[in-house]
């Protein structure tokens, strides 16, 4: 609303100052039609009094603009008298005297408020689209935003994906051996449920009461919680050692209490802590920990396997 009234008062302000500015162009331009007007009928007057009157004194005129001026400077002349200047000069003032001013005065003030009406018009016309260009700038940037979201996020869990899940293990695993800490990763597999009755969105409800345990126990701001698969997820914990297999236990036994279905639910782990060295990659990485995983799966339900690489294992090697 206050927007609105704003609007309508700089509305308001510009229709005023189009029509002083119009009433302004056209009185200048009376004026001086008029007084060109005037100067040819001073020329005029001065030419009838020459030929009628005897002007032996010289006098004064060339500069006289105005009837007024004009007789201020045959004043001094005995030979004309003032009734005289005037009667000789009021026909020719009169003759002199159109409406021409007022018509090239009317038609250009018009001309003016309507020019000036069309530039008012054009500039806010200018000023709509911008905004609605804005408008749809900021409509594209969030709808790129959006997109650009949904291309790294889970739509079911909203952790990222397998997709960004493979760019960040790339990220930590250069950042581990840049800043020489170990890195663990963790692959958790949902162990299955064989009971022919569960509804066929067990999985996604099972999924959802997952993540919620994970996004629970995992609070450091450095660790990465991932969906990599249908009932797959991965767990990037930086500089973390030796209580990565009790951080798994932790997670078994959360999830150990969810109960869904009439039935129990359970994970296995497998885990794969490296230290910082050249063999410190992704593919490596991701390799032990699919193994340690697959162990896991092999060994029957909430088991957890683990390859800890310790720092003895890892020489450290300075040179010049």
């Amino acid at each position: 609303m206050i927007g609105i009234r704003q609007t309508e008062g700089h509305k308001t302000i510009m229709i005023m100052i189009i029509l002083v500015a119009s009433i302004i162009v056209s009185v200048a331009l009376f004026l001086s039609v008029r007084s060109y007007e005037e100067r040819g009928a001073v020329q005029a007057i001065r030419q009838a009094i020459e030929q009628r009157f005897d002007m032996t004194d010289a006098v004064p005129v060339s500069k006289a603009t105005d009837i007024e001026a004009l007789w201020s400077a045959y004043q001094p002349q005995t030979e004309l008298t003032e009734a005289d200047f005037y009667r000789l000069a009021d026909p020719i003032i009169v003759s002199y005297r159109t409406s021409l001013p007022f018509l090239i005065a009317l038609l250009v003030g018009g001309l003016t408020l309507v020019t000036l009406s069309l530039a008012m018009h054009m500039r806010r016309q200018a000023g709509g689209y911008q905004k609605i260009i804005a408008d749809q700038e900021a409509a594209l940037k969030q709808s790129q935003e959006k997109l650009a979201s949904m291309m790294i996020v889970d739509e079911l869990t909203g952790l990222s994906n397998g997709q960004h899940f493979n760019e960040v293990l790339t990220m930590e695993c250069g950042r581990a051996v840049r800043e020489f800490n170990p890195l663990t990763l963790m692959l958790i597999a949902i162990d299955s449920v064989s009971e022919p009755s569960l509804e066929d969105d067990f999985n996604d409800q099972q999924v959802c009461r997952i993540t919620q345990v994970l996004e629970r126990v995992i609070s450091r701001p450095g660790d990465r919680v991932a969906r990599i698969g249908a009932s797959r997820f991965a767990l990037i914990l930086p500089a973390t050692n030796e209580q990565s297999p009790m951080l798994a236990n932790r997670l078994c036994e959360e999830v150990q209490k969810i109960e869904l279905a009439g039935q129990r639910l359970s994970i296995s782990i497998g885990i794969s802590t490296m230290q910082p060295s050249a063999s410190l990659n992704a593919e490596n990485i991701l390799a032990q920990t699919q193994a340690a995983l697959t162990e896991a799966l092999q060994n029957g339900s909430g088991q957890i396997r683990a390859s800890i690489q310790g720092t003895q294992e890892v020489p450290l090697i300075i040179s010049n």
